[in-house]
């Protein structure tokens, strides 16, 4: 079985030589996060006004350029602080985009499961994050939970993709808020 960091070194390994070229032509690690950014916003856009399968493109593209912007700053050598911060800061927007796209769909179409699981898979993700990132503020790694970013992206795409938008974050918002309890409880034993 493969496990979600081991494939993530895999995917790494494979996307290096794309990387390479791309760093030859001068294009920078926060310019790929930027742009994904800008992608995210723009899915969110397209998922609110009922238009899944755009949404869900430039979603993938989106969740492209976040597993592309890391690969090509370690490629390059160009990790930066900032560089990080900048891919963390616009990562919780990128978090939020579709799912509060989703949710004024569902506002808009009167599906209240649709509504309330994208607002519940909003909070999730956010509490994911600010778990982690907050515990490691105070000396303690917390990087534990079934359903980190990679995972909740990818559910995401492929729900929309075969048209289970209220499924899906339906299961987004019990997995995601699952995750963010793995975390308390782990901070919670790591910082005692």
């Amino acid at each position: 079985m493969i496990s979600s960091s081991n494939f993530k070194e895999k995917t790494q390994e494979f996307l290096k030589p794309v990387a390479e070229n791309i760093g030859s032509l001068g294009i920078s690690p926060n310019a790929v996060t930027l742009t994904g950014f800008i992608l995210s916003a723009m899915a969110g856009i397209f998922l609110a006004l009922g238009n899944l399968l755009n949404g869900t493109m430039l979603l993938a593209l989106s969740g492209a350029c976040d597993v592309f912007d890391g690969i090509l700053a370690r490629t390059t050598k160009r990790t930066t602080k900032f560089g990080a911060f900048f891919d963390s800061f616009l990562d919780r927007y990128a978090d939020f985009f579709p799912l509060a796209g989703l949710l004024y769909y569902g506002h808009l179409t009167g599906n209240e499961v649709l509504l309330l699981g994208s607002l519940f898979s909003i909070s999730g993700a956010f509490a994911t994050s600010y778990a982690r990132a907050r515990a490691e503020s105070l000396g303690a790694e917390c990087k534990v939970g079934i359903f980190e970013r990679p995972e909740r992206v990818v559910l995401l795409i492929l729900g929309l993709l075969f048209g289970y938008p209220t499924e899906t974050t339906v299961l987004l918002a019990l997995f995601s808020n699952l995750t963010a309890l793995q975390r308390l409880f782990c901070a919670l034993e790591r910082l005692r």
